[in-house]
């Protein structure tokens, strides 16, 4: 089952990282698989239609080809999108093993859009994920726990007709998606056969849901588990298995969505320049706390059902005078394979930006307006990196985010990223990311806003690198905002 790619936490989170979960992207060639292994093995292949809100914006195809071991799957993925007014095309491209139980063993993803790319391997052993980033043609790796071996979104139609599932069955297993890097429990509930709508005509298909990190996709199969139609209700996105000839024809500029504007949330009353605002109360609806981080020294969650939250705007006096580096919070000064703090490209990028100063004020200050100077201003849907974007000198808030975060790190100041939605002239919320620094408390910064404080129109959903973020998405095509007071 091919699962087109969050590439939306990654675009605008990621913004339509919408299939994420089980969007297991697709991926390329790597040192873990090779191309050829596919070579002489019987395979299942079949081409998808990716489509929003009725339209289609791109194609998927997946091969899978069955060994002595498993399966190996290469996927590969193409969607065109508009962002910030922008065409976009994002190619993805997968090569992937599973066991013969179809739990994930090693994959190889690539991810490509507008000459920027990014390279990622993994590879499970037992309960341990060794996660291998390529920035710049330089590996950068870090091991991630498991809580068990998780199953590949790819092999899902593989499970159930393995395991005989049948109606009324419910399941829950250890999933794994690439694209994010995200591990979770994903349940798997079986229907009736049903009659669903597949391109103007009606087909008969055994009807499974699948609900991931909070977001529920649709799979109906026909009698050989073999796909009829995905969907992800909530988010308004569906893949149709179309002929080659129809999934690789062009997709029309006049039939692509611009995806910040398509998952804005718009308020029935807006309210003044967030900028000139100290403090804003709202009131969120079609939202759950669950796997969400809305409380921190400046956001308050004061009521539930529905939730209302408070944001106040940091008074920087009220602050101590520390000095850098500082050693608390120490967790938040690691490197890892995309914050590469330790790496000398950025430890010397980060003194060009500060000089001599040791004040942490002043410190974040410098890198806030050096950051923000530095990276053009052009949307990117990618994994970024730091040391990538200090190479290409461009990217939207996310490539700001990575960026600002490394430098901060390699200058001894604790920090970690957010993500949510902020409010930038009163009458929408959009996606976004920025990062939070220690200065005795967690303050609010915003590199690509040039914001430091950041203003109370920024509403933290979650923080914490890819995997956390993807979170976000169960909220996305549902939130409803409705601002309560502000001063």
């Amino acid at each position: 089952m091919k699962k087109i790619a969050g590439l939306f936490i990654i675009t605008i989170i990621f913004a339509v990282s919408i299939f994420l979960i089980f969007q297991i992207p697709n991926p390329s060639k790597s040192g873990i698989i090779e191309e050829a292994a596919f070579l002489g093995q019987p395979s299942d292949e079949g081409w998808l239609g990716i489509f929003l809100r009725g339209q289609r914006i791109g194609y998927s195809f997946t091969k899978i080809s069955r060994t002595g071991t498993g399966l190996m799957v290469e996927s590969r993925s193409r969607m065109t999108l508009i962002m910030m007014h922008e065409q976009r095309t994002l190619n993805t491209h997968i090569f992937a093993r599973t066991d013969n139980e179809y739990t994930l063993k090693d994959f190889v993803m690539e991810i490509e859009t507008q000459g920027h790319s990014t390279k990622i391997e993994g590879k499970i052993e037992e309960k341990q994920l060794e996660l291998t980033s390529y920035s710049q043609g330089i590996p950068y790796t870090q091991t991630i726990g498991l809580q068990d071996k998780p199953y590949f979104p790819d092999a899902i139609e593989e499970v159930i007709k393995k395991k005989e599932l049948k109606s009324g069955d419910k399941i829950t297993l250890p999933y794994f998606d690439p694209t994010t890097q995200s591990s979770s429990s994903a349940t798997i509930r079986i229907f009736e056969k049903e009659k669903v709508e597949v391109l103007g005509e009606y087909r008969v298909g055994l009807r499974v849901e699948i609900d991931f990190m909070g977001l529920k996709n649709i799979l109906w199969l026909d009698e050989n588990y073999k796909s009829i139609k995905e969907s992800s209700p909530a988010l308004g996105m569906e893949m149709i298995p179309l002929s080659r000839e129809q999934a690789l024809a062009e997709v029309k500029p006049t039939d692509v969505f611009d995806l910040i504007s398509f998952f804005a949330v718009k308020l029935d009353k807006p309210i003044p320049d967030p900028r000139k605002l100290s403090y804003l109360k709202l009131e969120l609806n079609n939202i759950t706390v669950e796997n969400l981080d809305l409380t921190d020294d400046f956001q308050n969650l004061s009521a539930g059902e529905p939730l209302v939250i408070e944001s106040y705007l940091p008074s920087l006096g009220d602050l101590p005078d520390l000095t850098v580096p500082i050693d608390e919070q120490n967790e938040f000064l690691e490197p890892s394979v995309y914050i590469q703090c330790e790496d000398p490209k950025i430890i010397a990028k980060a003194d060009e930006f500060v000089g001599g100063e040791k004040n942490a004020k002043r410190v974040v200050e410098k890198l806030v307006e050096g950051v923000n100077s530095y990276i053009r201003k052009n949307p990117i849907a990618s994994l970024p990196s730091a040391i990538d974007v200090l190479e290409t000198k461009e990217g939207d808030c996310n490539e700001h985010s990575i960026l600002f975060a490394a430098l901060a790190r390699a200058k001894g100041i604790p920090t970690k990223i957010y993500v949510g939605l902020v409010n930038l002239q009163g009458s929408a919320y959009y996606y976004h990311a920025w990062c939070a620094v220690w200065l005795g408390k967690w303050i609010p910064v915003d590199p690509t806003l040039n914001q430091f404080p950041a203003d109370v129109g920024h509403l933290k959903l979650k923080e914490g690198g890819i995997s956390e973020q993807a979170k976000v998405l169960k909220v996305v095509g549902r939130l409803t905002i409705n601002a309560l007071d502000y001063k």
